[in-house]
């Protein structure tokens, strides 16, 4: 008790002497009793993009690509019972899934290269013929399926991603019934959950097989679309794109130098008859359009064509990995300069990675690095000036450019065959074989290849590239710092 005491005497005596000795500001704590503190070392600001457009609210409708981050979307996947007209063919009841009219492990066995984190999906497909690391079968979903869409367009509203370019492949859609059936409902899925989810949609034809002899069915269709949706009324639907005041609508894959079966004057009556229908234009171009080489036509007409445009989009698939992207700095941003100095919006590509090793297994891997090689090119083509982007692609698996939600590589199935065969490849081509042959073509056992599929990084959640894409146009829209380091979520 006496010690007791003791303790309390001494306890009040202190705190009396603190009331006493101060004037109630913090200047005056002692330092016994105030942590010191780390004088704070100069640094550099942040740096932020100060965007050259107005900032889209939420709710409103898209009238420019200007500060839009979009992404293509291929929509063409098809399962057996999915009912599309596809499903009742052997050959394309696995559409786009299937390489050689067979979806089964194997390289040339099967199209794609990621699988997709089914967990979400409304409607799965059982694949009995693959097989997941801990038993069962994994499903794939079907892109005619409206809940695909619908699921789809509600993880762009997730994650900040703006919109989609739905794309429409002329080759499929002209002189194909089976096709078209396909495309077009799935593009009357993506209208609707346009408007559910408030995201911007805009059609891209893909002009891998147009020919001269479809210019008038291509522009049938466009005209189709145009009157179906109604789409000069914004009160139809409200977030189709706009760009300077008329519905955009897109044409990729004009002045490559890889000998299509169309010249610059078909693709020029092309616009024009876009153009008296009352579409804004948007060309997907080469690599190396302005300076009219390597993958670009040589012709000038190419440039008279891209300034009749309001957007162009070059394709950078391929082109560059992570290591020699710094190769093509000067490249984008002398693209940005010519296109301010010509009155043409430039949407400059970024993709996450590619590989398309089962229906190519003689090609490389783009790796991801974690994200930073994407996060690489948003940052450079915003520093570099641009205004908006074309993520390349939301759902392509077929070439491992996905930016969705797939499996973790721990958890994909098997790519093992049961079956020993031979892949014989020539000039590019490629063939199943039973054995080799004696030609001069080079034959290798498949199982050789190796070919395991891809996924997300296992120390990675299956959603992070999505996740990076929004963080992307926040850098865009200068609401976070524009910086190379990748974001820390």
């Amino acid at each position: 008790m006496k010690l007791k005491n003791i303790f309390l005497f001494i306890l009040c005596s202190l705190m009396a002497c603190t009331v006493a000795c101060s004037d109630g500001s913090d200047d005056d704590i002692p330092p016994a009793i105030e942590p010191p503190t780390k004088p704070e070392e100069p640094g550099k600001e942040d740096e932020y993009n100060k965007p050259d457009f107005e900032l889209h609210k939420d709710g409103e409708p898209f009238n420019s690509y200007r500060g839009l981050v979009m992404t293509g979307y291929q929509g063409w996947f098809g399962t057996p019972d999915d009912g599309c007209l596809h499903a009742t063919k052997n050959n394309t009841k696995w559409y786009h899934y299937r390489e050689n009219d067979m979806f089964e492990p194997g390289v040339l066995r099967n199209s794609i290269d990621f699988w997709p984190d089914m967990s979400e999906y409304e409607k799965k497909y059982p694949v009995e013929k693959f097989t997941l690391p801990g038993g069962g079968n994994p499903t794939v979903f079907s892109s005619y399926d409206e809940s695909t869409v619908m699921l789809h367009f509600k993880w762009m509203k997730d994650y900040g991603i703006d919109g989609a370019f739905m794309q429409r492949f002329v080759g499929e859609v002209i002189d194909n019934p089976d096709g078209k059936e396909h495309f077009d409902k799935v593009l009357q899925s993506a209208m609707k959950a346009s408007n559910t989810h408030q995201r911007a949609i805009c059609v891209m034809y893909d002009l891998g097989g147009f020919q001269p002899d479809r210019l008038t069915k291509t522009l049938a269709d466009a005209k189709n679309i145009m009157d179906t949706y109604q789409l000069k009324d914004r009160s139809k639907q409200k977030f189709y794109l706009y760009q300077d005041e008329k519905p955009l609508i897109v044409l990729w894959g004009v002045g490559f130098n890889d000998n299509r079966p169309f010249s610059l004057t078909d693709v020029e009556t092309l616009m024009n008859g876009l153009k008296e229908m009352g579409y804004s234009l948007m060309l997907g171009v080469p690599t190396y359009w302005r300076e009219r080489r390597n993958d670009a036509l040589s012709d000038a007409k190419l440039h008279d064509l891209i300034k009749a445009a309001d957007v162009i989009m070059p394709w950078f698939v391929g082109r560059y990995g992570k290591n020699n992207y710094s190769d093509f700095h000067n490249l984008i941003a002398n693209d940005v300069k010519w296109c301010n100095d010509n009155g043409v919006e430039y949407a400059p590509l970024c993709f996450p990675g590619s590989s398309d090793r089962n229906m190519h297994p003689e090609n490389g891997v783009n790796e991801r690095y974690g994200g930073q090689f994407l996060w690489d090119q948003m940052y450079h083509c915003i520093k570099s000036g641009a205004q908006m982007l074309y993520m390349a692609m939301f759902d392509e698996i077929d070439e491992g450019t996905a930016l969705f939600k797939c499996l973790n590589k721990k958890d994909v199935p098997s790519n093992e065959s049961s079956v020993a065969y031979y892949v014989r490849y020539k000039d590019g081509n490629y063939k199943i074989v039973s054995k080799p042959g004696t030609d001069d073509a080079k034959y290798t056992l498949a199982s050789d290849y190796n070919v395991t599929f891809g996924g997300i990084e296992d120390d990675l959640p299956s959603d992070h590239y999505l996740w990076l894409t929004g963080q992307g146009k926040k850098m865009l829209r200068g609401e976070i710092p524009l910086s190379g380091s990748l974001p820390v979520r």
